[in-house]
């Protein structure tokens, strides 16, 4: 059974940031998903922070502002 674009954006999953209007210097850099917001709107979508390689803090993004690569990282990589 295939993975859906929903299942992609999990915790720990690693993510190509595709556009960053905010920090254009991000844009194609590498990163793992650290959290997940939970709106209480639910016609508002998640945002995502996103540890960024190399990067000193986490980033907020929304979903149109990243893709999957399909690989997860592990926990043990953060913590």
């Amino acid at each position: 059974m295939g993975q859906t674009a929903e299942d992609a954006f999990r915790f720990y999953a690693e993510v190509r940031i595709t556009h960053s209007p905010r920090r254009p210097e991000l844009t194609g850099r590498l990163g793992a998903i650290l959290g997940i917001t939970e709106p209480r709107d639910p016609a508002t979508p998640p945002a995502y922070a996103v540890i960024v390689d190399d990067y000193d803090c986490t980033v907020q993004f929304e979903r149109h502002e990243l893709a999957p690569t399909g690989r997860d990282r592990k926990h043990e990589d953060y913590y």
